[in-house]
């Protein structure tokens, strides 16, 4: 994570100088050589709207998993992992995240995209 490019929803773009267990120090957004003001979390970092690389993980059977829904205001849905074909068809195309936020945070970057 040392270093990585975040860009939030708005096209704003931090890099992140240090991460140690769960807190992150990142760049101001006009001058990445020099630090933010604050520490945060990644859920901080998710709820401001910025965007962390897809994680390859593949949940066990029977765990519940996200991914970004277009058709109304909730922005996600939820699965169980079956290792069914429409699961690893999601999981091939980085669809399936973790929590709620982190499908949120990716269909407002899919969003984005086509606006």
């Amino acid at each position: 994570m040392y270093k990585q490019i975040l860009t939030n929803k708005e096209g704003k773009k931090v890099k992140i100088l240090s991460h140690h267990q769960d807190i992150y120090i990142i760049s101001q957004t006009n001058n990445h050589a020099k630090a933010d003001d604050d520490n945060y979390t990644k859920q901080d970092l998710v709820d401001l709207g910025f965007i962390f690389p897809v994680e390859v993980w593949t949940p066990e059977i029977g765990e519940e998993y996200y991914v970004p829904y277009f058709a109304d205001d909730i922005k996600y849905n939820s699965s169980t992992w079956t290792d069914h074909k429409l699961d690893n068809h999601r999981l091939a195309n980085n669809l399936i995240c973790r929590t709620k936020e982190e499908a949120i945070a990716l269909t407002d970057k899919m969003l984005g995209v086509v606006k």
